[in-house]
């Protein structure tokens, strides 16, 4: 199993989510990742996702870099593919592209925002079209065109190669059924983004069911959980770091608020994603709620060793 982290963009100077960044390559992580909200409620200041990762590219040495997962109507495909070409080639070939639909509260951003957001069954034929058009462009030579209901190329140039052959592996972000037999169909990758170890269970039952009616090896896309870690030693860095969790009728509730799946001593912890790894996940791309990276640290010290 490969373990990434999430570089924070909310209420954090530019500077220290880059310092961040290099000492995370540092701890040993496999990959650096970012989401994609514009106007998440629960900060006062956010960072432009694509800005901070072009940033980021340019310092580190060693680590991918990824999505998780882009917003695909921030974004047109046309726009995203040299974008992405162009990332792939400053990371010489390390980069991960997420894409999704995008989760709350992003309907509520793009009204205040003025942005177009489709909340119809019409968005996965959109998203289909989406996806198509980024592999085309980031994968075709010389001129390529494209007619579809909401995407349309004229003798487009593809005038923009990324490095790996023929795109950037390009991750789905999917919990719901709908969604995630898009990612079995469509994506070299799978990003699983819930609640609860028992929900991701059953998405992975979908997800292996969308690939056998296919006809698609399930090994051969890669199988992510995008979750908070809260990683502790003591009681009293467990009170410190319960804090930070939303406040609630109970833990577990709190838990299932924060989409905390990875919780507890570094033993209890290493349980826990071997348990994620029985179940199929490759992946576990972790999330911390303090912009130190306090539980993300701890993680790299105590529960890596323990899969390299």
């Amino acid at each position: 199993m490969l373990f990434g982290s999430v570089i924070p963009r909310y209420d954090i100077p530019v500077g220290q989510a880059l310092n961040l960044s290099n000492m995370l390559e540092e701890t040993g992580f496999h990959s650096l990742w970012f989401t994609d909200h514009l106007q998440p409620g629960r900060a006062k200041t956010v960072l432009e996702t694509w800005t901070l990762a072009s940033a980021v590219a340019a310092k580190v040495k060693r680590v991918r870099l990824g999505t998780t997962v882009l917003c695909y109507t921030y974004r047109h495909p046309s726009l995203l593919a040299k974008m992405a070409a162009t990332l792939d080639q400053i990371l010489e070939g390390r980069l991960d592209l997420g894409i999704g639909l995008g989760s709350e509260p992003q309907a509520g951003e793009h009204m205040s925002l003025g942005l177009e957001y489709d909340s119809t069954p019409e968005r996965y034929r959109r998203f289909h079209e989406y996806v198509e058009v980024l592999r085309l462009l980031m994968g075709g030579e010389g001129e390529v065109s494209y007619s579809g209901r909401y995407y349309k190329l004229s003798r487009a140039l593809c005038n923009t190669p990324p490095v790996q052959k023929p795109t950037p592996p390009i991750w789905i972000g999917g919990r719901k059924s709908r969604m995630v037999r898009v990612a079995a169909e469509l994506g070299d990758g799978w990003n699983f983004y819930g609640e609860s170890v028992e929900e991701f269970e059953t998405a992975m039952k979908v997800f292996m069911n969308a690939c056998a009616s296919i006809g698609r090896d399930p090994k051969t896309v890669g199988k992510a959980v995008f979750t908070t870690v809260l990683a502790y030693k003591d009681d009293g860095e467990r009170a410190h770091r319960l804090k930070l969790l939303p406040p609630s009728e109970s833990l577990e509730t709190s838990l299932k608020k924060s989409f905390t799946l990875i919780f507890g001593r570094p033993d209890e912890i290493i349980k826990q994603c071997e348990r994620l790894e029985d179940m199929g996940a490759d992946l576990l791309i972790l999330r911390d709620l303090d912009n130190e990276s306090t539980s993300l640290k701890l993680f790299a010290l105590e529960v890596l060793p323990s899969f390299l």
